[in-house]
């Protein structure tokens, strides 16, 4: 489609030239029509901001107030008490978080980011949607074959930072596999304990054959 390249271009003068011309010293990044532009305290963010909802008008866009907001990156060092410290971008949320010092492996509060609730949902959805559980005429070999291009995906992508917050994730597949497992196989009559140890046999056994086992994400 032309129409996304086009306003991308647009948006390169009518924001980027422009931000980088009036607050030469602001860093910022643009993904398409979402903006993060980084400011030094709340008066700068302030000004910045309705010159920015100015420059707009001029250029006959608008910010879309329920999506623009001003965040206080908040951490060890920036202990301010601000009401917003919270943003999504990219699929990501940024927040404070429990972070280690690679250094001296120490835990501290930084402001990192990992991947957001929305994005976190919208996975659990799609394994939901699938209905896998109820394949009960597949073998678990056709499961793998199906979710290892998703899996891989997902942790390609929102597993750069802070993989491990994909865990829920990867709780609600095993969920659904132990389901499926006990619909699938009447030897376990109905026991989801027994299920549970049979999926670990086969994660030890066979520990790539999803690609998740490879990452250490395996059933409880």
């Amino acid at each position: 489609m032309i129409s996304p390249l086009l306003a991308n271009l647009f948006l390169h003068y009518a924001f980027d030239k422009w931000l980088g011309k009036v607050y030469p010293h602001l860093r910022f990044v643009r993904y398409a029509d979402d903006i993060i532009v980084h400011c030094n305290n709340q008066q700068e963010a302030e000004t910045v901001l309705e010159a920015i909802r100015t420059r707009l008008s001029e250029c006959k866009l608008e910010l879309n107030e329920k999506k623009t907001k001003i965040v206080y990156c908040k951490n060890a060092k920036r202990k301010a008490k601000f009401k917003t410290i919270q943003f999504d971008f990219l699929g990501f949320s940024f927040q404070p978080r429990p972070t280690m010092n690679r250094v001296d492996k120490v835990m501290f509060l930084g402001f990192d980011c990992a991947i957001s609730r929305k994005s976190e949902k919208k996975i659990i959805e799609t394994i939901r949607k699938t209905e896998f559980h109820k394949w009960t005429n597949s073998d678990i070999y056709r499961i793998a074959t199906y979710f290892n291009p998703k899996i891989e995906g997902w942790i390609n992508y929102y597993g750069a930072f802070k993989k491990r917050e994909l865990q829920k994730i990867f709780n609600i597949f095993h969920q659904r596999l132990n389901k499926w497992v006990v619909k699938r196989y009447k030897r376990f009559k109905g026991c989801h304990r027994k299920a549970g140890e049979w999926i670990r046999q086969i994660a030890q056994n066979q520990p790539t054959l999803f690609v998740h086992w490879q990452h250490g994400f395996q059933s409880a």
